[in-house]
């Protein structure tokens, strides 16, 4: 009788964080799609909503990833009432990916993420230097 594998079980905390790469060229030959994912008033302006935390950090990486590949990086925060560790992770890096592409990460009506969590967790000056934080 042939025994099945077990597979390892996976340990608490060892996933790895999301990451954001710099998308690459895009191609001239290629017709020009708006990405599904991202979504707002404006073309381009993407809506975090009201969490920002471990929960929704891996599909917002995807829709980071689509909005920077688009050529914008700017994001609606004004509805964002909660945030977590992993979330303000995501946003250094995607911060860091759109500075790769040259463009800079506007976070709009994000006027008090400064003084909230990312201050208590001593990323607030970190943030402000590769995001553009707005009120």
């Amino acid at each position: 009788m042939a025994r099945k594998k077990k597979k390892p079980a996976a340990t608490a905390g060892a996933s790895a964080p999301p990451r954001i790469e710099a998308p690459a060229a895009p191609d001239p030959t290629a017709p020009a799609a708006a990405p599904a994912a991202v979504t707002g008033a404006r073309v381009g302006l993407l809506a975090l909503g009201s969490s920002l935390s471990i929960r929704e950090v891996g599909e917002r990486a995807v829709q980071f990833k689509a909005l920077i590949a688009a050529g914008s990086a700017e994001v609606d925060a004004g509805k964002l009432e909660s945030i977590d560790t992993a979330g303000l992770q995501l946003l250094l890096a995607a911060a860091v990916a759109a500075r790769r592409c040259g463009l800079t990460l506007r976070l709009h009506g994000a006027g008090g993420l400064s003084s909230g969590a990312a201050s208590a967790l001593g990323l607030a000056d970190h943030l402000a230097a590769t995001a553009e934080i707005l009120p």
